[in-house]
């Protein structure tokens, strides 16, 4: 799994300003791994808006 660190606070799921996260690819999205354990999916768009790869 890739990690990135959120930098703004997405409308979906459960996260933390400055918090690392688990990432991963699929067909046209980027899944992320919230605190609950959920996974949500983000256009790359989306997710670069929201986090920065590590």
């Amino acid at each position: 799994m890739n990690q990135c660190r959120c930098h703004n606070l997405p409308f979906e799921g459960n996260f933390q300003l400055g918090a690392a996260y688990e990432y991963s690819y699929g067909i046209d999205f980027i899944r992320v791994t919230d605190d609950d354990g959920n996974s949500i999916d983000f256009n790359e768009y989306t997710f670069l808006w929201y986090f920065t790869k590590l």
